[in-house]
């Protein structure tokens, strides 16, 4: 928020963190507060600018803060996003950012009417959480230490609602490793419990989806409670399904594959599986054979996106297909490879009915609100919550597979395929999708939620 009483308008400046699963809600976010008379700057490094540009042509009123990628020797030159790393490099990728704290500040003091985002300078600050409430629940147990397990026994979380109970190796790898003899540990743990002292916290969720949640982060009593939660989502960009994509207001990174080029007018209507595991996993060799297996004694039609292999992954060891499987389902089937494809035009196209995902929240919202049946296939960090959430707790999607080294039956594979088409698991899905898209209508609790958010924001210029 900006400082100047005289201000036209509040001014509010986002740090997204370099990644795909943060920087697209996040920007969706910003649009969202643009259209509200606020002044938005947003800090990106410079490979990381190019995903603004859809952003800034359309909200004049948001303005780009470029300072340089502060480098790191474990991270390759030239990346400047968690997309092109492994799993392993994140942590680093997590140190890096924070060495743009001294030049941020010194932008910060340099500005005539500087946004209202600082610590150090007693300025309210704001998280916008890119994961559900569920999983930032279970997120903050592990900060404090209020969670923990000395053994490979399940941990069933007690300490907040329904109990949930998850194998060890499902709590998330990149927040339960922390170690007080690593300074970039202590360092990354102290920035995540910090947020727990934020002004607020911003979700994109919806009450519908997980109320009870929500109102568990609003009333708690272990001292882990925000001050103030909003539920705005879900957050997408205005999609034309009939527009170019240029003009449907997707992302360069989404834009990828022209939709053109994929021929969806032989397939029925929800006779297409979606297969995609986001901007971070790709698969090891033998889950690549047992899925493409799965899919061929399907025998139903699919859209199948490969993530090639990232830095810091053994080179061969991911990402390569069976010899002779693309030819063996022409006709039927589709690989796509290099760059992501236009996800959410893909799901909303009337020819798909279900999903394969790894349950990251932005895939599992879009999932849940294009009205397709989920199969869930969790490979890391949250992930795990999310699937327990939409699976055993929500009961709309069905669970296939676990993990990055757990290898599917295909037989058993194929008929969970099957079983997604099947019109009991469609109504449901549907019947959330309706919900969904309701929310952020006006009257809807998102709506109403990012009205407060904003009446808040101005509350803070007096």
């Amino acid at each position: 928020m900006s400082s100047s009483s005289s201000s036209i308008s509040a001014h509010i400046l986002i740090f997204p963190y370099p990644a795909q699963g943060h920087m697209i809600p996040i920007l969706d976010f910003a649009h969202q507060l643009s259209l509200h008379n606020l002044t938005i700057t947003v800090l990106v490094t410079p490979k990381n600018l190019p995903i603004l540009e859809p952003l800034l042509s359309k909200n004049p009123s948001i303005n780009p803060l470029v300072l340089q990628f502060p480098g790191n020797p474990k991270i390759p030159l030239g990346i400047e996003n968690a997309k092109d790393l492994s799993p392993a490099l994140i942590p680093d990728m997590m140190i890096t950012m924070t060495e743009l704290y001294d030049p941020l500040l010194k932008w910060f003091k340099s500005q005539p009417s500087p946004p209202n985002l600082a610590c150090e300078l007693n300025i309210p600050r704001i998280v916008f959480s890119t994961t559900c409430a569920m999983a930032l629940s279970i997120i903050d147990l592990l900060q404090t230490g209020v969670l923990h397990s000395t053994n490979d026994d399940p941990i069933s979380i007690h300490q907040i609602p329904n109990s949930p109970t998850f194998p060890r190796w499902h709590i998330p790898s990149l927040r339960s490793s922390f170690s007080d003899r690593n300074q970039d540990s202590v360092t990354n743990r102290e920035n995540l419990l910090a947020n727990v002292r934020s002004w607020g916290v911003v979700f994109n969720s919806f009450t519908e989806l997980e109320a009870v949640y929500l109102d568990f982060m609003k009333k708690r009593t272990d001292g882990l409670g925000y001050k103030r939660v909003w539920a705005v989502g879900p957050l997408f960009p205005n999609v034309d399904p009939t527009a170019k994509e240029r003009d449907a207001g997707l992302p360069p990174y989404q834009s990828s594959v022209s939709t053109q080029k994929i021929q969806w007018t032989c397939c029925p209507k929800n006779s297409v599986v979606f297969v995609c595991f986001g901007s971070q996993a790709a698969l090891p060799n033998k889950q690549m054979e047992a899925l493409a297996a799965g899919l061929e004694c399907s025998k139903v039609c699919f859209l199948w996106c490969v993530k090639e292999p990232t830095v810091g992954l053994a080179e061969g060891a991911y990402s390569a297909l069976p010899a002779g499987f693309e030819e063996r389902t022409a006709g039927r089937g589709m690989v796509i490879r290099g760059g992501w494809a236009p996800q959410l035009l893909i799901l909303r196209h009337q020819s798909v009915g279900s999903f394969m995902t790894h349950c990251g929240w932005n895939s599992t919202l879009e999932g849940l609100t294009s009205g397709g049946v989920l199969l869930a296939w969790p490979m890391m960090a949250e992930q795990f919550i999310n699937a327990n959430l939409i699976v055993d707790q929500l009961k709309v999607a069905i669970r296939v597979c676990e993990g990055n080294e757990l290898i599917p039956n295909p037989i058993q594979l194929g008929a969970l395929v099957g079983e997604s088409f099947r019109e009991n698991w469609r109504v449901r899905a549907q019947k959330l999708a309706k919900a969904a898209n309701a929310t952020v209508q006006q009257g809807g609790t998102s709506y109403q939620d990012l009205q407060s958010l904003v009446k808040d924001l101005r509350g803070l210029k007096k």
